[in-house]
């Protein structure tokens, strides 16, 4: 343990002081205290008044920098306390950090008012997913049918799991990279569920993380749920990126996210696993 530095005439902050430089509460400060993650500087025995001198307010504000990250009071303790389990936590941090660039990626494409298509590498995240065969193609009666397809997952007693919206996957789709024509294609959708969560094993998979090539697209849904595939399958061709898997279509902002979203605000993306 290194000692702690000593300073003459050091200047020390009253708890309201301390308070008011982090921008929080008196009340906020004393919970933190009561929960053992921080101890005043110096706490006069007679008065029981509070002190805090400059590394304890740079240790709160590691601590608001970390809940503004979502990062919870009992991991953030942990970490201090140096009982955190470090791999499980990076882990679920670099999935928080995945789906938030993932989100800025995504809004930003939203908010243009013109077409817009970007490619760049992706990981697909791992996941375990609630799936049904699609074999519609008409885009209304798809819709209609993953609709009531997805009231049976509810209603099984399977939870989704917020980090994934809805995709679908299209098997040997990737052979047109070498010509081979072999529409039309049966896409199966998959919903991601919580893992611990399953009443019907039968009816899920296990998709394990991939890199992928990608491509994020606003405008004309009609015509990018018809071509967005093929359009990926010409750039990756144009880059010289071999595909090494099916075609997943993720409907990032559309159909299924709520009755206000106008067809014009939907977002795609379509990735292709690749060597």
């Amino acid at each position: 343990m290194i000692e702690r530095y000593t300073l003459e005439n050091e200047k020390l902050y009253t708890i309201r002081e301390a308070a008011n430089i982090c921008g929080i509460s008196r009340a906020t400060l004393l919970r933190m205290e009561e929960s053992g993650f921080d101890t005043p500087r110096y706490i006069n025995p007679e008065s029981g008044f509070r002190y805090y001198d400059v590394m304890n307010i740079l240790k709160i504000q590691r601590y608001l920098a970390l809940k503004r990250l979502g990062i919870s009071q009992k991991d953030i303790l942990a970490y201090y306390n140096g009982t955190l389990d470090k791999q499980n936590f990076l882990s679920e941090i670099r999935e928080r950090l995945d789906i938030a660039q993932r989100c800025v990626d995504e809004f930003e494409s939203s908010f243009t008012e013109r077409e817009s298509i970007s490619y760049s590498y992706y990981t697909l995240p791992e996941m375990t997913c609630y799936t049904f065969p699609c074999p519609i193609r008409q885009i209304k009666k798809q819709v209609e049918y993953n609709y009531l397809e997805i009231k049976k997952m509810y209603d099984t007693g399977f939870k989704p799991y917020p980090s994934t919206p809805m995709f679908c996957v299209v098997p040997g789709f990737d052979s047109i990279y070498d010509g081979v024509d072999r529409e039309p294609f049966e896409s199966v959708i998959c919903m991601s569920v919580c893992p611990d969560s399953i009443p019907d094993e039968s009816k899920v998979i296990h998709i394990k993380p991939r890199q992928a090539f990608s491509l994020l697209y606003h405008g004309d849904t009609d015509y990018v749920m018809e071509n967005g595939g093929k359009m990926l399958l010409e750039e990756m061709k144009k880059r010289k990126i071999k595909p090494a898997g099916p075609l997943y279509g993720i409907n990032v902002v559309g159909i299924f996210f709520g009755h206000e979203i106008e067809p014009d605000d939907y977002v795609f993306r379509f990735a292709i696993p690749i060597e």
